[in-house]
């Protein structure tokens, strides 16, 4: 009986570790803030609709010279998915326009 109360002791504890960890893995930063190594941008969809993304920052460049984006410069997280305006009419890779 003892034996069978430590496994399953065991068990539930490995359980809670598990998930636990893959919890805390998933937090990027305090709630609402943009984790450091990310950046908010006015991303140009295929179907000509701009939005604000959250993307890391290794895929800046590809954003910003692909699509037409611009940078917004803010950490607020909830603007994402909010409509934006991607015009950068001096090409200085930030939006004129920032919500």
């Amino acid at each position: 009986m003892w034996r069978m109360m430590g496994a399953l002791v065991a068990v539930v504890a490995l359980v809670g570790l598990t998930i636990s960890h893959g919890n805390l893995s998933a937090q990027p930063g305090p709630h609402g803030v943009v984790p450091d190594h990310k950046q908010l941008i006015c991303h140009v969809a295929d179907n000509a609709r701009s939005f604000i993304i959250e993307v890391d920052d290794s895929a800046v460049p590809a954003h910003l010279e692909e699509h037409g984006d611009c940078l917004i410069n803010s950490t607020d997280r909830s603007l994402i998915n909010d409509p934006c305006n991607p015009t950068d009419a001096n090409g200085n890779d930030i939006c004129d326009v920032q919500p």
